[in-house]
């Protein structure tokens, strides 16, 4: 386990800023075949200018707990493409539910953004969590129960 400071904005992207000490570990986790869509909507009239990477308020989104997000970079606003979103506060456990308010957008060109319009879409996987050492005494168990066999090159159920 690893002490270390994490940085976060408190309410919100160029906020008020904080700092924390936390303990990590290695993480792992199983991703599940459920994953649902969410379009990412803007919730105000946004000035955007070419390869400057801004912040915009977004209708707010809930993410349930056991659930990663990540953005479709294939779903863009003509004027640029979706990098990230933002859950305002100390960072949060995959266990924890968020709520996403800002999206991280980088402008191809230069324009206006407006209320309603579509700006991206994010991927919200479904996953099982665990840390490393219960993934790796897992698959020793499985190693241990397949019976690895060198000799014919695979796996021997029994």
């Amino acid at each position: 386990m690893a002490s270390v400071e994490i940085v976060y904005w408190d309410d919100r992207i160029n906020g008020s800023l904080k700092s924390d000490k936390i303990n990590v570990e290695p993480y792992g986790f199983q991703l599940s075949p459920i994953a649902e869509w969410r379009i990412l909507i803007s919730a105000e009239d946004k000035e955007v200018e070419e390869s400057k990477v801004c912040a915009i308020d977004v209708e707010p989104i809930d993410v349930p707990e056991n659930a990663i997000v990540s953005p479709l970079p294939i779903m863009r606003h003509a004027l640029g493409v979706l990098l990230d979103v933002y859950v305002p506060g100390k960072l949060k456990k995959v266990e924890e539910s968020k709520k996403i308010t800002q999206a991280i957008f980088l402008p191809v060109m230069s324009g206006k953004i407006r209320k309603g319009e579509l700006i991206g879409v994010i991927n919200i996987r479904y996953v099982k969590t665990s840390t490393l050492n219960k993934i790796s005494k897992m698959l020793s168990e499985w190693a241990e129960k397949a019976k690895w066999a060198e000799d014919i090159g695979g796996i021997r159920w029994e």
